[in-house]
């Protein structure tokens, strides 16, 4: 996208659905305009309907091995050298942690590393980090938050997550 602009630092937090998709919505905008777009998924293993809208726009989604219910990865997360790979090698517009506050939650990975990926982005890289139960200290360095309040939800209801809908 060759903009010289200063990256900001996005987190997508709270109970409510639309986190991923709103960080799948803007790596679609920002791919849409020319810009090279990463996406590392921390704890989802699982293919879904985003990796091939993903895959043909150009998209590179990096997924954990392992997904949701598994035992954290032993350290450091493979992941974390993933985003540091992009970081120094791929001159990215975007990078998307997605789900990295749940790999927080489960000892994936630390406030620590999660610290280091933060430094090590270059300037003009825009970071989006999605997931529950954002840190205070994460909120505090950031420049913009969004929590997803849950007002109503079908799940609430018995309702299965839906193919085209929910992944």
């Amino acid at each position: 996208m060759a903009d010289t602009e200063k990256g900001m630092v996005h987190i997508y937090t709270g109970c409510g659905k639309g986190k991923s998709t709103a960080a799948f919505g803007l790596a679609m905008r920002c791919a849409g305009n020319g810009g090279r777009v990463f996406v590392i998924q921390f704890r989802k293993a699982r293919p879904c309907g985003e990796h091939k809208s993903a895959a043909k726009l150009g998209i590179e989604v990096i997924r954990c091995e392992a997904g949701r219910g598994s035992a954290p990865c032993a350290h450091p997360c493979p992941l974390l050298s993933a985003v540091t790979g992009v970081f120094e090698k791929n001159d990215p517009d975007l990078v998307i942690l997605d789900e990295v506050m749940a790999a927080l939650k489960h000892g994936c990975v630390d406030i620590s590393e999660v610290r280091e990926l933060l430094a090590a982005r270059p300037e003009e890289t825009e970071l989006v980090m999605t997931g529950r139960d954002a840190p205070d200290e994460l909120i505090g360095r950031a420049d913009l938050v969004t929590e997803m309040k849950k007002i109503k939800h079908y799940y609430d209801k018995g309702r299965a997550a839906k193919q085209g809908i929910e992944f």
